[in-house]
């Protein structure tokens, strides 16, 4: 088919496969079964723009092949590492096309947690035990080492206590303490949640993957909840994100150089918020009620050896 004439030209092409799912069972000799199961989703550039400007396909490596290509490569793989994985991936579209110059595989990890009898760990029984699910980012150019990011999503954290919201915009002590906009009252101690999401860039191609991601969680935790009996208190959301920024570079150095957090509020509004009769409040506040929206969303980024401000 002969395209007809337009003004402009194609300046950017890329194309892949999404939501391919595998899952791989490694059985160990024990008797022990060990599962892990993720979503891949490969994106190729290379030397065929032809596809877009005249439709040929002669340099197309059908998606059904890309997907096709992550199921083979799992049988030689314990799947482990969604980093690792995504090493192997992209180095062989690069090594088996020479046209393909550049290669991003993402790969999400749906957590499977052994199920416990009587205290005893079972050898082949699992269940789903959270909410939050790893990534993994691989992008590898032709003639260079891979980039590898790193990341969770939708891990949810929730403290009770030791949450406050006070001085802002509208209120003494703030830089302007009339404000006709602001209705938000203070409060001295609040239910703090959110769902954490974050990525990071680690420094090479070869970080301890799995060693650095138990990390940054475990850093993120105490960083938000502060000791077991004391915890620690949250003047501001702002301030809790990024001590649990800080604390992963520190728990992940040098391996880790960039981290990006966003932390939207998950509200949960004391009953005595809603437009109800006093008599009919929770006199202890202990009675709330969550809210799906309009909430905060608060978002930051830390490096370990530079400043982007």
């Amino acid at each position: 088919r002969r395209l007809v004439k337009m003004s402009g030209h194609l300046s950017e092409y890329a194309y892949g496969k999404i939501k391919i799912r595998v899952m791989k069972l490694n059985r160990q000799p024990s008797g022990r079964h060990e599962v892990r199961e993720l979503t891949v989703n490969t994106l190729l550039w290379g030397d065929f723009a032809d596809s877009w400007t005249t439709g040929s396909n002669a340099k197309i490596v059908a998606t059904e092949t890309q997907k096709n290509t992550v199921y083979q490569l799992a049988r030689t793989h314990d799947l482990s590492s969604p980093e690792e994985f995504g090493k192997v991936i992209a180095s062989h579209f690069l090594s088996t096309y020479n046209w393909i110059t550049k290669v991003q595989v993402t790969l999400f990890e749906d957590p499977w947690g052994r199920i416990h009898i009587d205290n005893e760990p079972h050898n082949h029984a699992f269940t789903k035990t959270t909410t939050e699910r790893r990534y993994a980012k691989v992008v590898q150019s032709r003639g260079a080492p891979a980039k590898i990011t790193g990341g969770i999503f939708n891990f949810i954290v929730l403290k009770s206590t030791q949450s406050s919201f006070v001085g802002f915009v509208g209120h003494k002590g703030s830089v302007m303490e009339k404000d006709k906009w602001t209705t938000l009252g203070e409060s001295t101690d609040r239910i703090f949640s959110t769902s954490v999401e974050s990525e990071w860039e680690y420094a090479n191609d070869q970080a301890p993957f799995n060693e650095c991601y138990e990390r940054v969680k475990t850093a993120f935790i105490r960083n938000f909840s502060g000791p077991p009996k004391e915890g620690v208190p949250s003047p501001s959301a702002q301030l809790t994100q990024h001590l649990m920024c800080l604390g992963a570079i520190d728990a992940c150095k040098p391996h880790i150089t960039d981290i990006k957090i966003i932390t939207p509020n998950l509200h949960y509004m004391p009953l005595s918020s809603l437009n109800v009769p006093s008599h009919m409040h929770a006199t202890n506040n202990d009675v709330f009620f969550p809210i799906d929206g309009p909430s905060g969303y608060i978002t930051s980024s830390a490096s370990l050896n530079r400043s982007r401000l």
